[in-house]
């Protein structure tokens, strides 16, 4: 027991020097892909929506809002900055817990490191232990959470935003407990919107980013929490979980990092659907087809939970629905016939796709997405599975696809990181403007104040940006 305390005591006294390279390596790129995706988000319709509530009804001077350059409270700052990370289902997940911690741990950290007037090496650290707790509260709970109808990232988030806080701003172990036993009553988030869909999935950034900057806050001003949060009797592992592994929240804290585990986003729908687009990528380099010469697509998983997250929507009702829909996603790629970030499912595909096309509609029809009756040779499915392509000719291509392009075993190089935030941030930033976001993460470490990064993130000379209603 003591596991909040334990956490509290690793955190408040972490510093630079106890982090290995390859991690702080892949912290600057974590940091550049989700800035990538706030700039990016901040131009979508649903975004604009959030972001004119919260213009109108908030005020303040310490947050920088990405791309606008309003300037907001921290914690309504987090909250808008972190919605347009989300905006558009691009950014990074620990899908072994699963959870998005870039979401989260960027937004909060950023906005606690300006009103903090904080150095660009006190964000790494902010951000890189945010990611390290989320996740392994996440997996503590693991698959209990989702598989009761949690969405991961809103229910631990508030945790990993505190914990930016208090490694940022210096809190000892008393302040950090404060600082989690408060967090605790700011976890939420509910995934019916995978049964029936609606807009609320946009702000499960945003909620969780707010809650733990007011967390960090609440505590820097004395006011208290309980001291077992994480693991008490109604603490937020029974409560939300019920069943867990407590032994994960702690096992090898401080040598084994759980953001190495982390991948990046090729594409712009949930983590779950990739390896199907990788492998449709893979079966169409051995023989290229188009959607008329498709009879089925069958996707196969041997798990029903997993299934049921991704398999049930084949007609959307809206551009989450179809970020959500394997069939639709699948019917996507098939009529663009690109590959990779060029393949039909990226940021601004999903921006302008018609979720009432006709012909989309008729391909979606014609992907199953099936538990597999043999589980052995399925027991990667948490991170990949096969498709089955049978054509109208009555040939059959298949390909077994375990990691999808991003994960940590399929993983992106520097470059490609780059790649993406140049295609996510394309026609809403200069050139020249991407190339100084991108050359600033590179040396963050050296960077005084982190009014320079904010500074970065806001797009002074804006391109047209291609824009599509809901």
């Amino acid at each position: 027991m003591n596991e909040t305390r334990t956490l509290a005591e690793w955190v408040s006294s972490l510093r630079m020097k106890d982090i290995p390279d390859t991690v702080k390596e892949h912290a600057r790129r974590f940091l550049l892909d989700n800035f990538g995706c706030q700039i990016a988000g901040a131009t979508l319709p649903w975004s604009k929506q959030f972001y004119d509530v919260i213009q109108k009804t908030r005020s303040g001077s310490h947050g920088t809002v990405a791309y606008y350059g309003t300037k907001l409270a921290p914690d309504d700052a987090a909250f808008i900055n972190a919605t347009f990370n989300h905006a558009n289902e691009t950014d990074d997940t620990h899908l072994k817990s699963p959870t998005h911690p870039g979401q989260i741990a960027v937004p909060s950290a950023l906005a606690i490191a300006e009103y903090a007037n904080a150095s660009g090496e006190q964000l790494l650290l902010g951000v890189i232990a945010a990611y390290e707790v989320m996740i392994r509260l996440s997996w503590t709970c693991s698959p209990y959470l989702i598989y009761r109808g949690h969405h991961p990232p809103v229910g631990v988030g508030p945790f990993g935003g505190a914990t930016a806080g208090i490694a940022i701003m210096g809190f000892d172990k008393e302040k950090a407990v404060n600082a989690y036993g408060i967090a605790g009553s700011h976890a939420a988030g509910l995934i019916e919107y995978t049964k029936t869909g609606g807009s609320v999935k946009r702000i499960h950034a945003g909620i969780p980013s707010q809650g733990g900057v007011r967390s960090v806050m609440f505590a820097e001003a004395g006011i208290t929490g309980p001291h077992s949060i994480i693991e008490g009797e109604k603490g937020f592992c029974k409560v939300f979980a019920v069943d867990y592994d407590l032994t994960r929240l702690t096992d090898g804290l401080g040598t084994k990092w759980h953001m190495l585990d982390t991948g990046i986003k090729g594409y712009s729908c949930c983590h779950l659907i990739h390896f199907a687009l990788d492998a449709l990528d893979v079966i169409r380099t051995k023989r290229n087809f188009g959607p008329d010469e498709v009879k089925e697509v069958r996707v196969i998983t041997n798990s029903q939970p997993i299934l049921s997250h991704i398999g049930s929507i084949i007609e959307p009702k809206d551009i989450l629905g179809a970020q959500f829909s394997m069939p639709f996603c699948i019917a996507m790629r098939l009529h663009h016939g690109g590959r990779r970030l060029e393949g039909g499912n990226g940021f601004w595909d999903f921006v302008e796709v018609d979720v009432k096309n006709p012909a989309l509609l008729e391909t979606a029809r014609k992907v199953k997405v099936v538990v597999a009756g043999d589980k052995a040779r399925w027991s990667h499915v948490d991170e990949g599975g096969g498709v089955e392509v049978e054509l109208k000719d009555g040939s059959v291509l298949d390909v077994d696809y375990p990691h999808c392009w991003g994960l940590p075993e399929n993983p992106m190089s520097q470059s490609d990181v780059e790649d993406k935030f140049r295609y996510v941030t394309g026609p809403v930033m200069t050139e020249g403007h991407q190339n100084d976001l991108i050359a600033a993460m590179r040396r963050v470490d050296s960077i005084k104040n982190v009014s320079e990064i904010s500074e970065l993130l806001v797009v002074r000379s804006r391109l047209d940006t291609p824009i599509a209603a809901e």
